[in-house]
């Protein structure tokens, strides 16, 4: 029974800890403060290349994820924002392709950080190993 404690309270330890990293690393990312805002973009589909176009730069776009094939996830920062990106859905160049800015608000799948899911998969994992073994352990006793 003893060593069903310490392992119970490790794992409360290593759980707590967990959920504290995940918690404070998503309530201090940048793109949360009110600096930024992430818009969805998509592939230009029109028959001729747009008259007018902007860079990433010009539109204060600062990074830009690739979501599929069709569309882009970008963060701007509103200080360098020329003009309600959303009101006028501007096109820009990236990569080589066109893109528009979404006049739509998209929820794509959470950025999270790359170790996240795994250590959460792992913790549940064994949270699970470990319940089997104590419920185990006390059907013996």
């Amino acid at each position: 029974m003893r060593l069903s404690k310490v392992v119970l309270t490790l794992m409360l330890a290593l759980t707590t800890i967990y959920i504290i990293a995940v918690v404070y690393a998503n309530a201090n990312s940048s793109y949360s403060s009110y600096r930024y805002v992430v818009y969805a973009a998509y592939k230009y589909e029109g028959d001729t290349p747009p008259t007018e176009w902007y860079t990433p730069g010009e539109l204060g776009i600062t990074e830009v994820y690739e979501v599929n094939i069709r569309a882009v996830q970008i963060v701007v920062d509103r200080q360098k924002e020329p003009f309600p990106l959303q009101l006028e859905c501007p096109i820009f160049l990236y990569k080589d392709e066109f893109y528009i800015v979404s006049s739509r608000w998209v929820t794509f799948w959470p950025r999270s950080a790359k170790w996240e899911i795994p250590t959460g998969v792992a913790l549940g994992a064994t949270w699970i190993l470990t319940g089997a073994w104590f419920l185990k352990r006390r059907k013996r006793e």
